[in-house]
C-alpha cells in the first residue's frame, strides 16, 4: 500500500508566513511510480507558497525504495547537522516503516543496509545509473535539468520566453520528456493555479522552439484524425504526418480500420499517381503502405505479447490460496489492472461457461470483483464522487451525496466538472454532458447554500 504524506507545518524562507505542507518521507516507486518523477523534476517535498507566490523546496530526509532493482536509498540533508545518533535513528525509522509494510518473503538484505546520500544531486545520478545512464547521459540530462528548472522557476512568462529562445537548440525530444513528467507531476500533486502556469510554459515551448514546433504540428493532425475517426481521415492523417513518430501514433490509434479496403484505397492511389506519370507521388505513397504494414505488425505484436502478459497474470491470481493475499497482489500489481486485463478476463469467463466450468468462472468472477473495488479505491476523491453521482437515479439522492462531500465542492472541483461536460459534448456523448451538468448545477446549489439553511 502506498505511504501517505506527513502534514507538516514550516515557515516560508521568503515571507516567514507559517505554510502546512505534505512531506514525503516514503518514495515507494512501485506504489507510487509518480513520486519518482517528481524526484527527478526537482519537485519532491516543495510548494508554491500561498502567502508571497514564491516557490520553495524545503530539505526533509526520505528513503527511496525501487524493490525491482533492489535499491534502498536514504536522503539525509547535510544542511540539517545531524548528531550521528540522530541520522542513525531517521534512517533506522525509515527503513522500519518500509520493513513493517513488506510481507516476510520480500524483506530482503538489501533494505538492512540502505545506502545513505547527503545531496540531492548524488542521490538523483545513483538511481539513473541503476536506469542505464552513463557519464556522458548524466551529463545531458543534468544540462537539460538545470534548464528545466530555471524554466520552471521564472517568476514572469517574459522571463521564461527569453530562456526559451536562448536555448531553443536544446530543447529536444528528452527535454520535453522531463517537461511532460513535472507537468504530470504537478496535475497530480500542485494547485490549479500551478498547473495552468506549466501549460502556458508548454504552449511556449511548442510555439517557440523548433522542436515544439513539430510536435505542435503532431499534436494537431493527431488530434484531427480523433475528433473524426475513419479510414479516409486516417490516410489523410498518415500522409500529413510530418514523421515516422507521428506515423506509428496514427496506427496504433487507427488500427481498427487498417483493414483490406483501407490498403485496397491506398493501393488505388498508388496506381492513380503511377498511370498520370507521377512517379514521385506514387513512390512515396508506395513506401508508406509499406510503412503502415510494418508499423502495423509491430502494434499486434505489442498486443499480442499483452493479451498474453494478462493471460498469464490471472493465472497467478487463480493461483493465490487467500482472498487478503490475492488483494495484495493485486494491490502490487495495479497497473496491470487495465481495460486488456478486463478483455482477458471476460474472455476466460465465457470459455469455462461454454466448458461447464462454473467453479471456475465462478472464481473469475471473483477477480473481476476485486479487481473493480480496487481500482474504485485508487480513484481521486473528486472521481469517486462523480462516479457515484452518475449510478443514483433521483435528484434527492445525488443531493444527499453532494452534502455528505460538501467539503470537495470546491471552485477547483466545479471547474473540472464544467471540463468534463465539455470534453463529452466534443466526443458527442450528448447524454452524458447532460447529466454532468444537472450534477454541476445541483453541485453549484449544494455548495452555495449556508450550512444553516442546508435540507436535513
Amino acid at each position: 500500500m502506498p505511504f501517505p504524506p506527513t502534514p507538516t507545518v514550516i515557515r516560508c524562507p521568503f515571507c516567514g508566513q507559517p505554510v502546512q505542507v505534505s512531506v514525503r518521507q516514503i518514495i515507494d516507486v512501485s506504489e507510487e511510480p509518480h513520486l519518482k518523477r517528481l524526484l527527478l523534476a526537482g519537485r519532491l517535498n516543495a510548494f508554491v507558497c500561498p502567502h508571497c507566490g514564491n516557490r520553495v523546496s524545503f530539505a526533509a530526509p526520505f528513503l527511496y525504495h525501487d524493490p525491482e532493482k533492489e535499491l534502498a536509498f536514504v536522503f539525509v540533508p547535510m544542511q540539517l547537522n545531524l548528531k550521528e545518533a540522530d541520522r542513525q535513528r531517521i534512517v533506522g525509522q525509515l527503513t522500519d516503516a518500509v520493513l513493517r509494510q513488506l510481507p516476510r518473503e520480500k524483506r530482503k538484505a538489501y533494505l538492512l543496509q540502505p545506502k545513505e546520500f547527503f545531496s540531492i544531486q548524488s542521490l538523483l545520478e545513483a538511481i539513473l545509473r541503476a536506469d542505464g545512464y552513463t557519464d556522458e547521459d548524466l551529463k545531458a540530462m543534468e544540462e537539460r535539468t538545470l534548464l528545466l528548472h530555471r524554466l520552471l522557476n521564472a517568476r514572469r512568462i517574459e522571463d521564461a520566453e527569453e530562456l526559451i529562445r536562448e536555448n531553443a537548440g536544446k530543447i529536444d525530444a528528452e527535454f520535453f520528456r522531463l517537461f511532460q513528467e513535472a507537468m504530470a507531476s504537478v496535475q497530480q500533486e500542485g494547485s490549479p493555479e500551478e498547473f495552468a502556469r506549466i501549460t502556458a510554459l508548454r504552449d511556449r515551448l511548442l510555439e517557440l522552439t523548433p522542436y515544439g514546433q513539430t510536435v505542435r504540428a503532431r499534436t494537431q493532425i493527431i488530434e484531427k484524425f480523433t475528433r473524426s475517426p475513419g479510414p479516409e481521415t486516417l490516410l489523410e492523417a498518415l500522409l500529413e504526418a510530418p514523421d515516422a513518430a507521428t506515423r506509428q501514433t496514427l496506427v496504433a490509434l487507427g488500427r481498427g480500420f487498417l483493414d483490406y479496403r483501407f490498403f485496397q484505397t491506398l493501393t488505388r492511389r498508388i496506381e492513380e499517381a503511377e498511370a498520370a506519370g507521377r512517379k514521385e507521388e506514387a513512390e512515396r505513397l508506395a513506401a508508406l503502405r509499406r510503412e503502415i504494414l510494418e508499423a502495423r505488425e509491430a502494434v499486434d505484436q505489442e498486443v499480442r505479447k499483452l493479451y498474453e502478459e494478462r493471460a498469464r497474470f490471472i493465472r497467478e491470481l487463480l493461483a493465490v490460496p487467500s482472498e487478503r493475499e490475492l488483494q495484495e497482489r493485486m494491490v502490487q500489481r495495479i497497473a496491470e489492472i487495465d481495460d486488456i486485463f478486463f478483455d482477458v478476463l471476460q474472455m476466460n469467463i465465457e470459455a469455462a461457461l461454454e466448458a461447464g466450468d462454473r467453479t471456475l468462472a465462478q472464481a473469475l468472477n471473483l477477480l473481476g470483483q476485486i479487481a473493480m473495488a480496487l481500482l474504485q479505491q485508487t480513484l481521486p476523491p473528486e472521481l469517486r464522487l462523480l462516479n457515484a453521482l452518475l449510478n443514483v437515479p433521483s435528484e434527492e439522492a445525488r443531493r444527499r451525496i453532494l452534502e455528505r462531500n460538501r467539503r470537495l465542492l470546491t471552485p477547483e472541483f466545479l471547474r473540472w466538472l464544467e471540463q468534463m461536460e465539455a470534453r463529452m459534448r466534443e466526443d458527442g456523448q450528448e447524454a452524458m454532458a447532460g447529466r454532468i451538468a444537472e450534477i454541476r448545477a445541483l453541485a453549484e446549489q449544494v455548495a452555495n447554500t449556508p450550512a444553516i439553511l442546508r435540507p436535513s
